[in-house]
């Protein structure tokens, strides 16, 4: 046992703060292999879900955007509920990732919502450009996990 009214030598307050580090590191390091897939499971979401949208009309259109809602909400609030280390680890960088996924999923709701089933082709690039953001976000995210 030390004595607790001492200071620490140099040398034992070096250590002890690059314990410190390595515990912060370490910590937030295992916080990000839930938000790879939190970051993969939401691009899934949203690029099946634009292209379920943009293949349909009318009721099916209905269906497809229920369905796609209620998945990102389970994603979302799965996210909120279990993610207290995740808000410790990058919160800047999940910011822009959204940012990125909302800039295109509302681009894609405009043609797939103006297309009525028939833009084929704008509703598969709006869904790969989901996908495409998603896996650069989730593939960041998990090269952070390892370091």
């Amino acid at each position: 046992m030390t004595d607790q009214s001492r200071l620490p030598t140099p040398e034992e307050a070096r250590r002890l703060l690059d314990d410190a580090d390595s515990t912060g590191r370490h910590t937030t390091s295992r916080a990000g292999w839930p938000g790879v897939a939190v970051l993969l499971s939401l691009g899934a979401v949203l690029s099946l879900g634009t292209l379920a949208m943009g293949l349909t009309t009318g009721t099916n259109y209905f269906v497809a955007m229920v369905g796609l809602l209620t998945w990102v909400a389970v994603v979302v609030g799965f996210q909120l509920v279990f993610f207290r280390s995740h808000r410790l680890g990058g919160g800047r960088r999940w910011g822009l990732y959204i940012a990125a996924m909302f800039a295109i999923y509302l681009v894609a709701m405009l043609v797939v919502g103006s297309s009525e089933g028939r833009a084929v082709g704008a509703t598969c690039l709006a869904a790969a450009a989901l996908l495409v953001v998603s896996v650069a976000a989730a593939t960041h995210e998990a090269r952070q996990v390892v370091r």
